[in-house]
């Protein structure tokens, strides 16, 4: 593209299709959905991407992803019926295969069925999300996670829906944590997470690896964090890995941190943590969280059921009180004293991202060089994003094969 003026980070805010950061993020498979949010039988609408488009799952389990719209007179196809693995238009009763072919047209006396086909994208349910291809052309092989697959409780959260673009959410750097979430510390006796860290980042094969210490420490982070030796206890590795945070190109982190589970508080209990961040469309963005908690048999049970009984309570509040909050009806020190760290938390995140607005409307932002992790995904980005408006080559970013959690050789 000769005469391209540079990428800035606003030109990377719109996602839709033909968008740069629409093209990028449609070259990796995307979560869209929480698994047990979509049952057998069910067909929803979705947005992702700034794209509108349904998705069901059939009668044998499968979730599929396919066009809002009906391709006979452009009906919302999730008003229909699932149908075994097929979907059927509730205005004509047509119907379509998971591929998207139309293969009944029940008022024609003269089908022709053959030439009508509504778009279809390969799916696939993993980590207790439904993931979609969005791109063009053939899928690439699905990213496997290997700390997501180890024994314990694997639990996927509902979605944080954010009112804002998905940069807020990346540009959420971990200097934050003393301040945003101050006042769940206190509730909660956390005064680990008062203690004021910095960190540094380097680029990965992945994305980019972070390593963190307390302020001020002496000594390099990095060599204080390397993997333990397979003598140590597995505690101490991840003890240690719990100052590291992982960078997965392009919207995925994943990090390690005692548990703040309701009634788990104390223990010293490390869980993993994922999330990812998809746009829903340029001002809106959604967080897929992921956390595996290292407990087996009847204790994971136990736990499961507490975890999943917060959830349900406390979701349905959350943004009525972090509206509140926003608009200065109280404050985050208001927060109910037995809510959990976990919403309260999110309550946190909520209001101090959706309060920086849209980045075309604010101005440039005085980024400092103790952010190092802002500047270096952003970097990354317009990197990348760059080369694929220049039709150049694109970093090949690789996923490790083994968990982080492993012993080093």
């Amino acid at each position: 593209m000769a005469g391209r003026t540079s990428l800035t980070l606003a030109d990377l805010e719109p996602v839709g299709p033909g968008t740069p950061a629409g093209r990028y993020f449609r070259l990796f498979w995307q979560p869209v959905m929480r698994a047990q949010d979509l049952p057998a039988g069910r067909a929803k609408p979705l947005e992702v991407l700034g794209e509108k488009f349904t998705v069901w799952r059939g009668e044998s389990g499968t979730p599929h992803l396919s066009a809002f719209r009906c391709a006979h007179r452009g009906t919302q196809l999730s008003l229909g019926w699932v149908e075994g693995d097929s979907l059927r238009c509730r205005y004509h009763g047509w119907r379509f295969e998971a591929s998207g072919q139309c293969v009944e047209q029940p008022n024609e006396d003269r089908p022709f069925c053959e030439r009508a086909k509504i778009a279809s994208h390969p799916t696939r349910d993993y980590a207790g999300l439904v993931f979609a291809w969005l791109g063009e052309g053939a899928a690439p092989e699905f990213p496997r996670y290997p700390d997501l697959e180890r024994p314990g409780v694997l639990l996927a959260d509902p979605p944080e829906i954010l009112p804002c673009g998905y940069w807020n959410r990346f540009d959420n750097d971990h200097g934050h944590r003393a301040w945003v979430h101050r006042a769940t510390a206190l509730r909660k006796n956390r005064r680990d997470i008062l203690v004021i860290r910095h960190e540094d980042v380097e680029e990965s094969p992945y994305g980019w690896r972070g390593f963190r210490a307390v302020a001020g420490q002496a000594g390099d982070a990095k060599s204080s964090l390397g993997l333990a030796r397979g003598e140590k206890q597995a505690a101490e590795r991840e003890i240690k890995l719990a100052k590291m945070k992982h960078w997965f190109m392009p919207n995925a982190r994943l990090w390690f941190q005692r548990t703040r589970a309701k009634g788990y508080e104390e223990r010293e209990l490390w869980e993993t943590k994922m999330v990812w961040t998809v746009p829903i469309h340029d001002a809106a963005h959604a967080s897929f969280d992921v956390t595996l908690t290292p407990l087996e048999g009847a204790e994971a049970d136990a736990y499961r059921a507490s975890r999943s009984r917060q959830q349900a309570e406390e979701a349905e509040t959350r943004w009525d009180l972090a509206e509140k909050i926003l608009a200065g009806e109280m404050t985050l020190e208001d927060l109910p004293e037995d809510m959990g760290a976990y919403t309260s938390f999110t309550i946190e995140d909520y209001v101090t991202q959706v309060g920086q607005g849209p980045i075309a409307g604010r101005g440039a932002d005085l980024v400092t060089p103790g952010e190092a992790r802002i500047v270096l995904t952003r970097r990354l980005w317009l990197r990348e994003v760059s080369a694929l408006l220049d039709g150049k080559k694109l970093t090949q970013w690789d996923i490790p094969r083994a968990s982080f959690l492993e012993p080093a050789s």
